[in-house]
């Protein structure tokens, strides 16, 4: 395959996207961002930026001419208008489509039919066929949890009231990686077009556990008293179904489902034992790494 030089981004303003714009351009990469509306700020001042019309394939097939690559980083509500810019993709005659898919279990068959899941199928699917025909080529990250929301939110352990919500016992294994190390995965693999062509890649930082995380929190200070309760992440699974099925789709529901799929271990193949992380140049954590980001939180 062609050397890939030229890449589009789509939702760089959000959660992830700015780590990627950035290592993009770092790897050297011609970048354009393509954007609803212009904000100050809010790009690299070393990448294009183009008002697009997301809802419009020509609006995109005219923004997508000579791009060899597109990388979508777009927000859940978007996951599924990804159709539109693959087809403006595939008309631009761009070589390489990332699709916004970076998560924990999002490849897993056993999650095709539930909400979140489902709409991610799709778009790999649809890539799937529209590769099928040759008219371009996919990579889909698998990349697991963000590390920074691990550790940032009280996901894991919450640092700040000294509680723990253990999920299954606290053994769950979860593989998770850093925002800054998805976008320099996202950059490799368009460094390495054929080795990363028409799959899913796989990078993981560390394999965490609730119970390892709390092990090391109790190391380093064991004055601090854990309040310490459990849940199911089977009853969180048909607890958001069941929310699902009455209509309910708000957040809350939708973090519910997320801990009960996420967080549930190798039930859905949240762990990463083989990886592509020497491919894409991932350095994984040691213990004292994970020691280290423990001991930051608990200050």
């Amino acid at each position: 395959m062609a050397e890939i030089k030229s890449v589009a981004i789509a939702g760089a303003t959000g959660t992830l996207g700015p780590h990627v714009l950035k290592a993009l351009v770092n790897a050297g990469f011609q970048v354009t961002v393509l954007t609803r509306s212009k904000k100050p700020g809010a790009s690299d001042a070393n990448a294009k930026v183009l008002e697009v019309d997301f809802a419009s394939v020509e609006s995109l097939t005219t923004a997508l001419k000579d791009i060899d690559a597109v990388v979508s980083t777009v927000g859940g509500t978007a996951i599924d208008g990804q159709t539109i810019l693959i087809d403006a993709a595939i008309a631009a005659g761009v070589k390489r489509f990332i699709p916004s898919e970076y998560g924990t279990v999002t490849t897993s068959p056993k999650l095709e039919t539930y909400p979140l899941y489902s709409s991610m199928t799709k778009i790999r699917k649809y890539l799937q066929e529209k590769a099928s025909a040759g008219k371009l080529t996919w990579t889909v990250l698998a990349c697991g949890c963000f590390l920074e929301f691990l550790f940032g939110t009280p996901t894991l352990l919450d640092f700040a009231n000294h509680k723990v919500n253990l999920y299954d016992e606290g053994d769950n294994r979860m593989s998770s990686t850093s925002m800054v190390n998805i976008g320099k995965a996202i950059a490799a693999i368009l460094k390495n077009p054929d080795a990363t062509k028409d799959k899913v890649v796989y990078t993981s930082e560390v394999i965490l556990t609730q119970n390892k995380v709390l092990g090391f929190a109790k190391e380093l200070k064991p004055e601090i008293k854990w309040e310490i309760t459990k849940v199911q992440t089977s009853v969180l699974r048909k607890e958001s179904l069941e929310a699902f099925g009455a209509g309910d789709f708000s957040m809350p529901v939708m973090m519910k489902l997320l801990a009960g799929t996420a967080l549930a271990g190798d039930l859905y193949g949240g762990a990463y034992d083989q990886t592509d992380n020497e491919l894409l140049g991932i350095k994984e954590l040691t213990g004292e790494d994970v020691k280290k980001l423990v001991a930051e939180k608990l200050v």
